[in-house]
């Protein structure tokens, strides 16, 4: 709550965190956490889950943590990282081939 009060409030603290969050954005960095949606979407699943669970239990609401699966070293390369690389590559033998049939016509 505090923070989107100074967002609104602090023309100069605003202008700040939005620059940040642009040069994020412009990051060739696909994985960036800010922007790994399938990432986000799993965890925000595990979450949701979590939530229900609870509530069939007939436990009160409480803060929930998402804990991500890493590979034992506390480091995460980001959800389906290997899934985005092997779309990435389909989709440049997708294109040449395209760009073959239509030099071929």
């Amino acid at each position: 709550e505090n923070i989107a009060i100074r967002l609104g409030t602090d023309e100069t603290w605003f202008r700040s965190v939005r620059e940040r969050l642009v040069e994020t954005c412009l990051r060739k960095d696909p994985m960036h956490p800010y922007w790994d949606v399938p990432r986000y979407v799993e965890n925000f699943q595990k979450g949701l889950k979590i939530v229900w669970d609870r509530f069939l239990e007939g436990k009160e609401a409480d803060h929930v943590e998402v804990e991500e699966d890493g590979d034992g070293e506390g480091k995460f390369a980001g959800t389906m990282e290997a899934e985005l690389v092997a779309r990435e590559e389909k989709r440049r033998r997708m294109k040449a081939k395209r760009e073959q049939m239509n030099d071929e016509l």
